[in-house]
Parts: C-alpha cells; structure tokens; sequence
C-alpha cells in the first residue's frame, strides 16, 4: 500500500511538470527612481547578450531574470522619461540569484545616461546551504595544479592519499558532474573524468545542504560548467615544465585552446549564433619516483648470489631540442573537449559537448622495485558526448532538456605480457596418440616453478631461490626480503566497461516574486561489462579436468605395463590421452580465478523543489525520489569465455528486492538579519546507491562449497546509503571588502557497505563473506571562512575546519561475529584544518608604490598567489612491539601536515587581444616533508621494529641490515620535496 501511494504521488508530479540545468544563475532586484517610487514597465536588459536577454519591472518596480549563463554583464535600465542607467561588472554565479537595486534619474530630455559600477555581492541572501564557487579568473591564477586541490582548500575538505573527502565522508560520497551531468564512476566508485583547467568558466563546490535537485551524493557535489564560444576568434598555447631548473619529475604539459563562431565571416547571420568552443591537453611525467625506476639490485644490495643486469627504461628514449623527452613516460595523460552552441532564435538554444580522458599509466611500488619491467600497466578511457536544448519561453519561465551518452573503460595487466602468454604451444612437440604423455607436455609455461618468476635467460636463474644473498663468514644464504625477485610478473588482469545513458529534463517557473517553482526528472541506464582473472598461472585441476572431458577429443590407449624382470606381469588398463591442442585451450579457459558479469540496471529520479522569498525569509522546500532497479536477471561469465542468464531467485533464498524507491525530504530556510548579515539552516535526507560491484559478482555460496574456499558473496538486497545532516550558519559582512562564513553541522551516515562471515548450515567447516548494508558512521564539526575581495592589490580568503569523523570501519572489512561495534576516528579524521590563500595583483596601466617608500614598483599586470595548508596528523592504528597483535584502532596519529605553494605570474600584452604569459609556481615552498604513512609498530617512515638478530643472540650481521633497510625506505612514506614548475603561453 505504501509503495502504491508513493508512486502515484511521483506520477501525479511527473504530469504537471517535465533536475535543474545548474550551469546558470538568477538576477532579481527592484527599479526606482531617486525618490524611492517604483518604475513600472521599465526594461532591464544584459548589454551585449545575442540574442539580448532582459525582462520587464511590474508595478511594483520588480523583475527578475532566469537562467543567465554565469558571467560577469553589465545591465541597463530603460524608461520614457529617465535616463538610461548601465551597471557594469554584476557576477552571476551558477545556481544563485544575484540581487541588483537600480535607482533611474527622471528627465524629460534625452540625454546621455548614467554609468555605475556594481557593488559586489558578498553576502548572498538567498543561499541556505554551504557552497563556494571558483571563478574562471581564479582556477587560471591559484598555485594549485589539480581541481581536486582547489578543492580540497575549501573548509570542510581534506585530500587524503590523492583521495577527497569532504566533512567527514569517504571518498567515494563526493559527485563530480561537467555541465549538470555527472561523471562519477557508478559501479567501483573509481575516478571521474577530469577536464582541463583551461576549459572552465566555473566551478561550484557543495559542501551541504544539497537542495532537491542533487542525488546520489552523500558529502559533496563539484559541479564544472565549461565554456562556450563566443562571437569573435580567440584561443592559446601553453607549455608548462618542471625540468628547466632542475630535474623534477620530468614532467611537460601542453595545452591549446581555440573558440569562436563556427562558419567565421562566410556567413555572417550565423556569426553570433553558432559558436563553438575546443580545448585539447597532454601531461607526460615519469612521477617524483623516477629515480627508482632504474634497476640495479647488485649496486643497491649487498653480496647478491646472481648477478643481476642493469635496466634502465629511460636509455632508448629520444630528445627534442635535448630538453624534452618525445613519446610516452610513465605517466601519461590526455584530454580534449569540444563544445558546439546553435541558438535557433532569441529563446530557444542547442549545444553538443564531446569530451575525452585518456590515461596511460606505469605506476611505482617499492616492492617490485626491481621487477618493474612486468609489474602492473594501468589504461584508463573515458567518453562523453552530451546534448543539451534550452527553451525559454519568458524571462520566468525556462524548459531544460539534456542527454549523455558516457562511458569509462579501465584496462590493468602485466607490462608485456598479454593474457595468452601464461601457456603456450611448443612448436617442436610431436604428439603420437599411440604413446602415453603427461597431459601437459608439448606446453610451455611462462612460470615452470609456480613462483611467480618468469624464465629469464638473462638472469640465469628460473626460480625465486636465486634471489638470496650471501653473509660473510656463513654458508647459507638468505633470501631477500620485502624486494619481490627480478622477473616476477603482476598476475591480475582487468577489463572493465560501463556505459551510462542519461536523460534529464528541468522545468524552472518564477511564479511571482516570491514563488520561484522547479522539478524535474532522470532516468539513467547503466550496462556494465566485467571481465577481470587473477593468478592466471595456476591451474585449478578441477576445472581443468572438467573443461577437458566436456570440450574436448579423447584418444583412447590400451597402456601395458611390463616388468621386464617378470614377463608374466603385464597389466592392461584403459587411459585418456588429450592432445596438446586441447590442453593448452584447457589451461587458457580453466586456470586462474575469473570475475566477469555483464548487468543492465536503471535508476532514476524525480524531484519537486519550492523557493519561497518573504521578508525576512526565504525557504528552499524539496522532495526528491530516487528508484533503483536491478532487472530481473544478470549475465555470469563461464571459464571459456560465454554467460549464462542466471536470475535473482537462483542466487538467494531470501525475497529479491529488485526495485526500490527512496524518498528524500529536505529543507533549507536563509534569514537576512541585516543587509550584511545572513543565518542560514538546512536539513538533508540523503540517499546514495552503493557500489554496483557489490551488488552483481560471480561468486554465489554454492562457489565456496565446491571450491572449499573463502569468497566474497554479492547481496541484491544492500539498502541504500543514508546520510541524514543538519547544518546552521551565518554570513556576515565585515567592512567593505571582507565576509565571514561560520557553519556547524551534524551528519549521522547508516548502511554502509561491508563483508560479513556466512556459515554453511550443513557444515561448520565451509565459510564465506556476504556484502550486508550494517557498517556506520558519524561527522561533526565547524567550518569557517573569511573572504576579502580584491582591493587594495589584495584578495584572498582564509579557511579553518574543526571536525570529527567516526565510525567503525574506514573502508570495506571483512567481519566475523566478534566485529567491532564502537566508533574510532576514521583513516582522513582530520581534526585541525586551516588554509591560507592569498594574492597580490597589479593590473594593466595600474601603480603601485612600494610599502614606506617613494618607489612605484616597475611591473604592471603581474600577480602572485600565495598557498599555505596546515592540518593535523591522520590516525594510524598501532601494534605492539612483539608485532602480534594490533592495538586500539586509529588511536595514535602522525604529525601534523603542512604545505606551501607560489606561483608567479606576469602578462606581456600586444595590442587589444594578444599577449603572452610568464608563470613560475613553487610547490612545497618549504620542502616540508610531510607523513603519508607509517609503520605501526613504530610508528616511524624508516623502520618498522622488525628482530633482525640472530636466533639466540642479539647480533645483527651487516648485510642483512642494509639489504632489509633498503625495503624499508619506501619513498610513498613521505610527499615530495620542493619542485619549480616554469610556463609559457600565447593568447589572442
């Protein structure tokens, strides 16, 4: 019955209307004249807009625009009977109304009208959450390299690891979406599509109090609007180096943009009305582990018993100018986006998006230091085409229409060794059906021992026995230890898919003055394609002997077995002989363990949201549904490579809930106190679908029967993720140039996802590991920030987090019924947080007189921002000096962190349109070497506690202190030192 009247209430919302654009902003004020009487009828319009955008005052002198591109205008007033009245420079920002009073002069005669400039709009009365947005000017100017580390300078946000977290949350809670479009992996929770700095003309950070029209997303929102064309050709080049001054990591980026009306001056009518806009970057870099990837272990290591070859992987490598390395490194990125805007008429618009985001990558472990040459090779693709249809019907009311097609293949694999290459046919091997053979001659393995060491003539060895050392004085020889040997392979293969088709439609209606009405709904079809095979050296004679019997041709042979001493004790029996073509076809399909599934869920919303201003209120009231189906059945991979259709109700006993439907209240009331002063509250039920790959997996309970093996067991029936956050606080506006943000919050977060033990019922002995939804958490914590525009030369902002975050587990654990219930301070709990950003700007033609001197300094249209991050160590969970057995989880904590960057920058300008750009940055101004992590028996980067004595004595030979050091010295312990980053780039 519930269910029933849940559903016709979203059908009876779906037929009175079509989520919101969220790439455009509002402009509301009132027009009078300098009486304070309203002007009724006037026009204010945005001056240069194609097709000209404006509205009309009512009665009472109000207006209000909608959907305005974000940007900065200037907006004019127009009345018979008064003079023209420009305000320049007003912002609009995405997803907020922007509030401009304009006061109009009466006179009878036409003269020249009134210019003023716009005061900015500090406090924005009408936000009644936590957002933050980044300016285009600002993402070109930050000493920062990522727009995760824009980011993560905004209170209530932490980098951990390369990973984000905002207030609390893991990292997998934080949406990403270009253009309102998410680009968030849905399945593994993995990386989202990035895009170029130099392609964004805004960026929102939302740190709470979502209102309606955002989904799926428990701790943050960042949502990227690109840029459009424009009417006049424009466009550049940068080049960007960390190796000119010293070695770095070898790192160079290439960057080119171009935008502007598509058919140029041969069709003029199309000039203004069909635009495009293309940017396209490449960063290659061999990563500040460069160094460690030139092998010699006999030079690093002491008393090797094999002599071992030098590798080096940067020998062959060819040089442009004998600068910069041509072809790929180990690192190697690339993406491109294009942009294409039609505007049919003055209300109606089109425009296609297609996006890329390669990457290429040959990462670093300290562990296979000296066995990179087969260790892991990681491809990474991501696509996105999207179109989108704009319809305005009025200045109040607009229709918003968006499809996205967006796809992300991720590849991992052995370097140079492909999934074939683990058994191969020997060329030289005869077979004779007559003859008894073992069923695995005439192939040849890549691994004879079963060590994980390929038969490397090279190294004169075929075994992982070789990888020893010698002590002085003895004659056993000791394995190395931690260093995996020369030789060893990376034994996992991953070929994943998912595409994901969107369909959106928003519908915005300014009701009246006060009454500001959106809703809208989603639908999204995710197909996913697993194909993943670990170990994929060992064989599994199970499966092996199956797949022989059912697949493939049998010889049969009488086998006589005579002693030759005993002529009369000859034996007959009957025996299988395969030939060494199905055997090898056998090993291929059998061996190792395979993962693979092919899924098509949906999922959807709808959501109706109400703003209401009053005086002295305004109140953002939502309800948001989001459903989730699974289908009725899913696609298993087999050994040789087909699927079978394998439904719900075959995997568990319990009732299947295939589809769900979540609903979500929220609210969110702003209170303008003064007209520099705002209190805001918001309160947030949240819903987010947990990872898909923990809901379609191969494994079932009978797999842990018959494989008498622990395995990890899918659940249809995981709940969605809930976080239910309250949140209050105030804007204040201090003087002319400064505004203070304070907020305090409250999140608690239920059904997480974790692993939970599973006992066979008709045997004690046979186990397995279920996803159950019963993991937990809790945020709390005050953010504050304090924000001076730019005057004076100066702008910058300073920002201070004190948080908590808890639950009982970090990440994904397997359980047992002795499973810890109590909350501990979570991996990125991070209980101090403060970032300074500040920066000093001359513009063109500006002077400025050095401090308590008579001296202008001789540089205009220069700039330097400055970064400086400081928080307090993560937890680590420690162990006691035995090394047998852990300690209090998270309940010691690394040293605090501490970060500084710079960056310079100075325009050289050529007439009106072109100039070329001199930046230098410095990260890690002060070669702070911060602690990523440590050892927990330590608690220390460069040694672990670990008894290296001998058996009945105290002494330590050595060499066996030196070889192990060396594994112990891992560089991922530490951030990277000081780097100096030199570029160049031409615009016009």
């Amino acid at each position: 019955m519930e269910r029933r009247i849940i559903i016709t209430i979203v059908l009876l919302l779906f037929s009175v209307s079509l989520i919101f654009a969220q790439t455009t902003g509002r402009l509301a004020g009132r027009v009078t004249d300098t009486d304070g009487t309203p002007v009724a009828y006037a026009n204010v319009i945005l001056v240069g807009t194609d097709p000209l955008m404006g509205a009309q005052t009512r009665e009472d002198g109000t207006y209000i625009l909608i959907n305005i591109p974000v940007g900065t205008y200037n907006i004019q007033a127009q009345q018979i009977g008064y003079r023209p009245t420009t305000v320049t420079g007003q912002r609009i920002n995405v997803n907020e109304t922007a509030t401009l009073n304009i006061q109009m002069v009466r006179d009878a005669v036409d003269i020249e009208g009134l210019t003023f400039v716009a005061q900015r709009e500090m406090v924005v009365a009408d936000r009644t959450g936590s957002t933050r947005g980044i300016t285009q000017e600002t993402i070109e100017n930050i000493a920062v390299d990522s727009i995760e580390g824009i980011i993560a300078l905004q209170a209530g946000a932490v980098q951990v690891g390369g990973d984000l977290h905002i207030r609390g949350g893991r990292a997998n809670e934080v949406v990403y979406q270009i253009d309102g479009m998410s680009v968030s992996d849905p399945v593994d929770g993995g990386t989202a599509m990035t895009i170029d700095r130099n392609a964004i003309a805004d960026m929102v950070v939302m740190t709470g109090g979502f209102s309606a029209e955002f989904g799926n997303a428990q701790s943050g929102i960042v949502n990227i609007v690109t840029r459009d064309g424009t009417s006049e050709y424009s466009g550049s080049v940068e080049l960007i180096s960390d190796h000119i001054i010293t070695d770095g990591s070898n790192s160079d980026e290439l960057k080119v943009t171009l935008g502007g009306p598509v058919f140029g001056p041969f069709v003029s009518d199309l000039r203004n009305r069909f635009t495009f806009f293309f940017n396209a970057a490449g960063l290659w870099h061999d990563s500040r582990f460069r160094d460690y990837y030139i092998s010699h272990p006999n030079s690093d290591l002491v008393n090797l018993v094999t002599e071992f070859p030098y590798v080096d992987p940067y020998a062959d490598r060819n040089q442009f100018l004998g600068m910069f390395d041509l072809g790929n490194r180990n690192f190697n990125t690339y993406n491109a986006n294009l942009k294409l805007t039609y505007r049919l008429n003055p209300r109606q618009t089109m425009s296609f998006a297609a996006r890329g985001d390669k990457a290429e990558l040959y990462p670093y472990a300290h562990s296979w230091r000296y066995a990179l040459e087969h260790y892991a090779k990681v491809e990474e693709d991501m696509r996105q085409y999207m179109f989108t249809y704009d319809h305005l019907f009025n200045p109040q009311m607009n229709l918003n229409v968006k499809g996205s097609w967006f796809r992300k293949e991720r590849f991992e694999g052995p370097r140079g060794i492909g999934r074939d290459d683990f058994f191969r046919i020997d060329p030289d091997y005869e077979f004779d059906e007559g003859t008894y053979q073992s069923d695995l001659d005439g192939i040849i393995f890549i691994d004879r021992t079963g060590d994980g060491v390929i038969d490397n003539p090279d190294y004169g060895f075929i075994d992982s026995s070789y990888w020893a050392f010698r002590v002085f004085g003895t004659e056993r020889e000791r394995a190395i230890r931690g260093f995996n040997p020369p030789g060893s392979y990376w034994s996992r293969f991953i070929d994943d898919e998912t595409t994901t088709m969107t369909l959106r439609a928003d519908f915005e209606y300014q009701m009246s003055i006060i009454n500001n009405l959106k809703t809208g709904f989603e639908i999204t079809s995710h197909e996913i394609v697993k194909d993943r095979l670990f170990n994929p050296q060992r064989i599994n004679r199970l499966r092996f002997d199956r797949y022989l019997r059912d697949n493939c041709e049998v010889f049969y042979e009488i086998y006589v077995n005579e002693d030759p001493t005993d002529p009369d004790s000859a034996i007959e029996d009957t025996i299988f002989v395969y030939s060494h073509y199905d055997v090898h076809e056998a090993l291929r399909e059998t061996s190792g363990q395979t993962d693979g599934y092919k899924a098509k869920p949906w999922q959807g919303a709808y959501y109706l949201q109400n703003r209401l201003q009053f005086e002295g209120m305004i109140a953002n009231l939502g309800l948001r549904f989001d459903f989730w189906h699974l289908g009725n059945d899913y696609l298993i991979r087999q050994d040789d490579g087909t699927y079978i259709t394998v439904k719900w109700e075959d995997l568990t006993d319990e009732k299947v809930k295939k589809t769900r439907v979540m609903v979500s209240p929220r609210v969110g009331v702003s209170h303008p106190i003064s007209e520099r002063a705002v209190l805001h509250f918001a309160y947030n039920y949240q819903n987010q679908l947990p990872q898909m790959q923990y809901v379609f997996t191969t494994a079932k309970p009978e797999d842990a029967i018959l494989a008498q093996e622990t395995i990890d067991v899918g659940n249809p029936n995981l709940e969605p993720q809930i976080t239910i956050t309250y949140e209050v606080g105030l804007q204040r506006q201090l003087g002319e140039d400064y505004i203070l943000d304070i907020t305090a919050y409250y999140k608690n977060i239920y059904n997480y996802v974790s692993l939970q033990e599973r006992v066979d019922p008709n045997d004690e002995t046979i186990t397995w590991y279920q996803y159950v939804s019963e993991d937990y958490g809790s945020a709390r914590g005050v953010d504050i920030t304090l924000q001076k525009i730019l005057s004076n030369f100066t702008a910058g902002s300073l920002s201070y987090s004190f948080a908590w975050a808890q639950g009982n587990h970090s990440g994904l654990t397997r359980q047992d019924e002795f499973r810890n219930l109590r909350e501990f301070p979570l991996e990125w709990d991070t209980r101090h947080a403060a970032n300074l950003n500040f920066e000093f700007r001359i513009g063109r033609d500006e002077e400025w007189w050095v401090p308590f001197t008579d001296i202008i300094f001789p540089l205009d249209d220069i700039s330097m921002n400055f970064i400086y991050s400081i928080s307090s160590g993560y937890p680590y969970t420690p162990m006691n000096l035995e090394g047998t057995q852990m300690l209090d989880t998270n309940s010691r904590r690394m040293p605090f962190t501490e970060n500084a960057n710079l960056r310079l920058t100075k325009n050289f300008r050529f007439g009106r349109k072109q100039n070329v750009r001199l930046f230098a940055n410095i990260n890690n101004l002060f070669n702070r070497r911060n602690v990523n992590w440590v050892y927990p028996r330590t608690g220390r980067v460069d040694w672990d506690g670990q008894d290296l004595s001998e058996s009945g004595s105290d002494y330590v030979y050595s060499e066996v202190l030196h070889n192990y050091t060396e594994f112990i010295k891992n560089p991922s312990a530490l951030s990277s030192g000081r780097t100096y980053t030199l570029g160049i780039s031409y615009n016009w």
